[in-house]
């Protein structure tokens, strides 16, 4: 299980550092923006959910392969964006709709491996549910927050929500005694389909209008 969600995390930093590269691609960062807004959505979560539970230095300064693989993703979507800088520009809406897939799969990982790593040092369930999905929308919101747009989490789609589904359902497998795999690979699963859906159809939670 230790192994699994280590390529897990890895495939959840890839995705969120895309994410990230893309939206400060559309700022017009430069390129150490692009790459630190990529390292900050893909860690930022992992960070916050380390620090609360006290697991100090964070594991992103203690595992550099996490560091690494969010600077590589971060370069190769800036590099494909700069040599074909007028295409990019040109669609988007379309980039807009891929980079909501990766944030969606990042998303997913995070949530699932977030609890874990809160369940190797507590039993709350709230505590454990609660980091889960600080562990996902975290990166999210920094990302959000330093581009000056309203977070994500708080305002479209489903967010936090499915991030709370997921793991809900994880930690119900996981007490139910479903084996481990199964139980995080359901949980991801119910995230990822969530957000994407949310997506599609366009699923909000109820909000006041004020125009």
């Amino acid at each position: 299980m230790e192994k699994l969600m280590f390529a897990l995390e890895l495939i959840g930093v890839a995705a969120f550092a895309v994410s990230g590269a893309m939206a400060a691609i559309k700022k017009r960062a430069d390129i150490f923006g692009v790459i630190f807004l990529a390292v900050t959505t893909a860690l930022g979560g992992g960070v916050i959910r380390d620090i609360l539970l006290g697991s100090l230095p964070p594991k992103m300064f203690v595992s550099y392969a996490y560091f690494a693989v969010a600077a590589a993703a971060a370069l190769a979507v800036f590099a494909d964006s700069y040599i074909r800088r007028e295409k990019y520009l040109m669609h988007m809406d379309k980039l807009d709709a891929v980079n909501n897939i990766f944030d969606a799969a990042g998303l997913a990982v995070f949530t699932i491996s977030g609890m874990n790593t809160s369940m190797e040092m507590s039993d709350n369930v709230l505590l454990i549910l609660i980091l889960g999905m600080a562990t996902g929308v975290g990166g999210g919101m920094l990302r959000d927050v330093m581009t000056n747009t309203m977070p994500t989490v708080l305002r479209k789609r489903i967010y936090a929500v499915a991030s709370l589904l997921g793991g809900g359902l994880y930690y119900a497998l996981h007490v139910l005694g479903v084996m481990e795999a199964v139980a995080a690979i359901s949980g991801m699963l119910l995230i990822f389909v969530l957000r994407l859906l949310a997506t599609v159809y366009k699923w909000n939670l109820p909000a006041v209008s004020v125009d």
